[in-house]
């Protein structure tokens, strides 16, 4: 009796485990999904910073932000540049 109810117990500890791990996988963004949207908000930011700059901002307020946008910009194209040059060696295991 106890190996019987050991069995279902590991079986429904199993089961109740491998539909977690599957839930969890299914929701998080693909790595390619991850960096179009990366790409498209550091465009969208790209843009906005070239437009300010073609204008002649005197607001001191508004010259900090656009300098923290602008610091924002820099940032989001290195880390895309290092995920789109690291993604081709990852690939294979998240595969």
């Amino acid at each position: 009796m106890d190996v019987l109810l050991s069995a279902v117990v590991s079986d429904l500890f199993g089961r109740s485990a491998s539909f977690v791990i599957n839930r969890y996988f299914q929701r998080q963004p693909g790595i390619d999904m991850i960096l179009q949207r990366l790409e498209r908000v550091v465009l969208r930011i790209d843009t906005v910073v070239e437009e300010a700059e073609g204008r002649h901002i005197t607001n001191q307020g508004m010259l900090r932000q656009l300098k923290m946008l602008r610091q924002g910009m820099y940032r989001g194209h290195y880390v895309l540049d290092a995920l789109t040059f690291q993604a081709p060696l990852k690939t294979p295991w998240l595969v």
